[in-house]
C-alpha cells in the first residue's frame, strides 16, 4: 500500500462538477483534504458492499417489530435550569476555561424525539466508513457538529487520572454520597435523588456533584438514570477549569450506537421475510442521539421544524427547544434530498449567534505554529483523520470522505492506517501535533464540488455494491443476529430485553484499513454494576482479511450453489464468512421460531460481513421513561 499523508491540504487544477454531477465540468484550482488519491488505481477507500443492505420493504416504523430505548436521550429535570442558573452565577468563568459553558446551557433545552427520522438515518449508516450512504452522496456527523454544540475537541482525554490528594479526597466524598443513596429507600443513586441531595445544599462539593449529574444525564449517560461513577474524575477536572476533550468521546458513542441500530434494521428485514409477526426486536441506545437529530434538522430542510428566536447568550440548540414537525416517508425524502441538502449550515448568519473565527468571509492560509488560535486548532482537529476513544472501545474518524461539509472540494478518499493498539495509542493518534505548515480556511459561502473522477467513481461504486449485495443474498440470509422476543402489548413489555452477560464488540473495518489485533482493558477499573457510561464492550478485534478476498470467496460459494457443483470443504473454504460451507448451503427453510433463535445465537447480523459482532448493553433499571423530566 502506498504511503499516504494523514492530514493536510493539496491544491491542484482539476475538472470539477457539482456534487450532483450535473452541468458541464469546469477546469479550476481546487483544494483537497488529505489523504486523497487522484487515480482509481491508487489506494482508494472503497464503499464496502454490506453498506447497501436489506432494509424493511416499507418505511413504516410504527408497524415495525422494533422498539428503540433512547436511554441516552434525556430531557432536563424540572429544577435543572434553576440549578444551572445558580451554578453559572458562581462558576461561569471556570466553565468557559474548561470549554463547557455552552454545552451545559444546551442541556436545559428539550429536543423532542423524532423516531422516524432517527431510524431513517440508521438505514443509511455504513459502520465501515462511519458515514451515511445516500443515493446522491456521502455525509456524516463530525467533530465540527460536536464543536458547534459546545463540546471541546481540545484538552486532556476523559481517562485522565486525579493526581493530588485534594482531588482524590473530593472523589472519595462523591463516592460516599453515591453509597448513601444506594442505602436509601430508592436503593440507587438516581438523578432525581442526587439533585435533591445537592441542589442548594451549600456542600463544599456541590459544584462537582452538579457536573457529575450533567455528565451522567446528558454527556456520557449510562443505560439507566443513575449517577455514573466513572464520570467523577472528569467532573472534578472540569470543576478546576481543566479542559477535557469530550467531543471525540461523545462522537464515538454516537458512531457505535448507529452501528447497532443499523444491525437491528437489517435484522428486522430478515424477520419480515420469515413471516414471523410474533417477535419484537429491542435495542437500548446509550448515546445522546439528540445531537444526531439536530445534525439532521440543520441539514435537511424537509425535516426542519419551525425554529425559536435565539436570545442573546443562548446556545444554538435553543432554536429547537420543544419544536417538532410531522414528516412524510423519511426514506423517500432522504433518497431525494441531494439538491436541497445543506452541506454547511453553520456558516450562514443566525440571529444572536456568533460565527466562529474559522468561518471566514475570504479564504485564509493560517500558519500552524505555537501561536495558532484555539478556534483554528479546534477546526484543524475536525479535519484530520484519527481515532475516537470511547470508554473501552475505539471508533474511526474519516472527515476526508465528507470534505464538502467543511467547504473543501472532494476527490477520491484515500485509505487510512489504524493506530488503536490500545486506547492510549489511539488517543495519541487523535491528539498528536498538527504537522502541516499552513491551515487552509475556505470562504464560508464557498460551494465545494467534486472531481469528475470522484463523480464517476461514486456512480460505479453504487452500482457495483448493489450488484454484489444482490448476488450475495443467499449468503446474507445465513448470517442473522439480534436479540428478539415475542411481541406483546406495550404494557407487558419489560424495560429491556438485552442480556446482562458481557459480549464482545468489534469496531467495523474499512475495506482498506490496515488491521491489527487489539485488546482493550477498562481504563477506569470499574466492574459491571458500577454505573459505567455507555453500553460497554470488553475488547476490540481486527480481521486480517481484505473484504475483496472475502467477496471473491463468497462468490465462489454462490456460483457453486447455483450451478449445482460440489463445494470444497477445505479449512479455507469453511472459514469463509466465519460460517461453515455446510451451513451456507443448507436449503431447508427454518420455522419462524427457530429463525428467532438463530437471531439470538448468530455472531453476526444479516447483511453484514462476519467481522461484526454485537456489543453488550446492560439492562436498564430505570422503570420510568428515560426521557421523562423528573
Amino acid at each position: 500500500m502506498e504511503e499516504l499523508v494523514d492530514f493536510g491540504f493539496v491544491e491542484r487544477e482539476e475538472l470539477m462538477v457539482s456534487p450532483s454531477g450535473d452541468g458541464e465540468p469546469t477546469l479550476r484550482s481546487a483544494h483537497f483534504l488529505q489523504p486523497t488519491v487522484n487515480s482509481t488505481d491508487g489506494s482508494v477507500f472503497e464503499i464496502p458492499i454490506h453498506c447497501i443492505s436489506s432494509v424493511p420493504a416499507t418505511f413504516e416504523p410504527k408497524n415495525w417489530a422494533l422498539e428503540v430505548k433512547y436511554n441516552g436521550w434525556r430531557y432536563p429535570q424540572k429544577e435543572w435550569r434553576t440549578w444551572v442558573e445558580k451554578m453559572c452565577s458562581l462558576h461561569e468563568s471556570t466553565w468557559k476555561k474548561s470549554g463547557i459553558r455552552e454545552a451545559i446551557w444546551s442541556s436545559t433545552y428539550k429536543i423532542q424525539i423524532n423516531n422516524d427520522l432517527v431510524l431513517g438515518l440508521a438505514e443509511k449508516w455504513c459502520p465501515d466508513t462511519k458515514s451515511f450512504i445516500f443515493p446522491w452522496g456521502e455525509a456524516t456527523i463530525t467533530l465540527e457538529d460536536l464543536l458547534i454544540s459546545g463540546y471541546s475537541v481540545l484538552g486532556s482525554p476523559f481517562f485522565t487520572g486525579l493526581e493530588t490528594e485534594e482531588l482524590k479526597e473530593i472523589e472519595v466524598k462523591l463516592n460516599q454520597a453515591r453509597k448513601e443513596l444506594n442505602r436509601s429507600s430508592s436503593k440507587k443513586p438516581d438523578h432525581g435523588a442526587w439533585l435533591k441531595k445537592f441542589m442548594g445544599s451549600r456542600s463544599d462539593i456541590e459544584h462537582e456533584a452538579f457536573l457529575a449529574l450533567w455528565l451522567s444525564r446528558f454527556v456520557l449517560p449510562g443505560s439507566s438514570s443513575v449517577i455514573v461513577q466513572a464520570v467523577f474524575p472528569i467532573a472534578i477536572h472540569l470543576s478546576r477549569g481543566t479542559r477535557i476533550a469530550l467531543a471525540p468521546t461523545i462522537l464515538a458513542t454516537i458512531y457505535r450506537d448507529l452501528g447497532l441500530l443499523k444491525e437491528r434494521t437489517v435484522a428486522l428485514a430478515e424477520l419480515e421475510k420469515s413471516g414471523d409477526k410474533d417477535q419484537v426486536l429491542e435495542i437500548p441506545l446509550c448515546s445522546p442521539f439528540q445531537l444526531l437529530q439536530i445534525w439532521a434538522w440543520e441539514r435537511f430542510k424537509e425535516f426542519r421544524p419551525k425554529t425559536n428566536l435565539i436570545k442573546i447568550g443562548e446556545p444554538r440548540c435553543a432554536q429547537w427547544h420543544k419544536q417538532m414537525t410531522g414528516v412524510g416517508n423519511v426514506r423517500t425524502i432522504l433518497d431525494s434530498a441531494g439538491v436541497s441538502f445543506d452541506w454547511r449550515p453553520y456558516v450562514k448568519p443566525l440571529h444572536n449567534w456568533n460565527l466562529p473565527e474559522f468561518y471566514a468571509e475570504k479564504e485564509m492560509s493560517v500558519s500552524v505554529d505555537a501561536d495558532l488560535p484555539e478556534e483554528f486548532s479546534s477546526f484543524a482537529l475536525c479535519l484530520r483523520t484519527s481515532e475516537l476513544v470511547g470508554l473501552d472501545f475505539v471508533e474511526n474518524y474519516f472527515p476526508h470522505r465528507v470534505a464538502m461539509q467543511f467547504g473543501i472540494d472532494q476527490d477520491l478518499p484515500g485509505c487510512v492506517a489504524r493506530a488503536n493498539d490500545t486506547p492510549h495509542v489511539a488517543w495519541n493518534c487523535y491528539s498528536k501535533p498538527i504537522t502541516c505548515e499552513t491551515l487552509y480556511i475556505p470562504p464560508r459561502l464557498y460551494e465545494a464540488g467534486v472531481t469528475t473522477r470522484y463523480s464517476e467513481w461514486w456512480k460505479h461504486s453504487k452500482l457495483s455494491a448493489k450488484f454484489e449485495s444482490e448476488a450475495l443474498l443467499p449468503i446474507k440470509k445465513a448470517l442473522p443476529s439480534v436479540l428478539s422476543t415475542p411481541r406483546r402489548s406495550k404494557a407487558a413489555k419489560v424495560s429491556s430485553l438485552v442480556g446482562s452477560k458481557k459480549r464482545l464488540k468489534r469496531t467495523t473495518e474499512s475495506s482498506c484499513t490496515m488491521s491489527t489485533e487489539v485488546s482493550v482493558k477498562r481504563l477506569d477499573g470499574l466492574n459491571e454494576g458500577d454505573g459505567t457510561p455507555f453500553c460497554s464492550s470488553s475488547s476490540l478485534k481486527r480481521s486480517e482479511k481484505s473484504s475483496k478476498t472475502l467477496i471473491q470467496k463468497k462468490k465462489d460459494i454462490y456460483v457453486a450453489v447455483t450451478l449445482g457443483k460440489p463445494v470444497e470443504t477445505s479449512k479455507e473454504k469453511e472459514k469463509v464468512c466465519d460460517v461453515p460451507a455446510s451451513s451456507v448451503l443448507s436449503s431447508e427453510k427454518l420455522p419462524s421460531s427457530l429463525l428467532a433463535k438463530e437471531l439470538n445465537n448468530s455472531p453476526v447480523p444479516p447483511g453484514f460481513a462476519p467481522k461484526f459482532c454485537l456489543v453488550e448493553t446492560r439492562d436498564s433499571v430505570d422503570k420510568d421513561d428515560p426521557t421523562t423530566a423528573e
